[in-house]
């Protein structure tokens, strides 16, 4: 499993969960959150990209206490999520279908390969989709 963050021109990261763990405050915090916010600092140099606002879902993971600690040290700011609010997942309705589409039917004999296959699959968006 991967948690995946993304913009609106595309893939910021995709951070591997090792096999059947569960998504923790604690591998949030200290494997997860701190990759993202890497790659964002690196993209930033790039795209020149200023001020960062990061839509998490309700769980308890991005909703720890732990978690808005970090977010906060690292000058990262959050926009709250109303519980059951199905329109503020977009990735839902066009991201994840897409996805499932190319990936469907497919057997992969390492996670490896499907890694390869899922980014490749991001990577063929093409900028104006993440911007809808």
């Amino acid at each position: 499993m991967w948690a995946i963050f993304f913009r609106s021109s595309g893939l910021v990261e995709a951070v591997t969960l090792e096999d059947r763990k569960t998504v923790t405050a604690d591998w949030y915090t200290t494997v997860c959150l701190p990759k993202v916010i890497t790659a964002i600092e690196s993209q930033r140099e790039k795209t020149g990209i200023r001020g960062i606002l990061l839509h998490h879902d309700n769980a308890s993971s991005p909703t720890a206490i732990r978690t808005h600690e970090l977010l906060e040290n690292s000058g990262l700011k959050t926009l709250p999520h109303p519980p059951y609010s199905t329109d503020l997942a977009p990735c839902d309705f066009w991201l994840f279908p897409r996805l499932k589409d190319q990936l469907r039917g497919r057997r992969f004999s390492a996670n490896e390969e499907l890694r390869g296959t899922l980014f490749q699959a991001i990577g063929d968006i093409p900028k104006e989709e993440w911007k809808k």
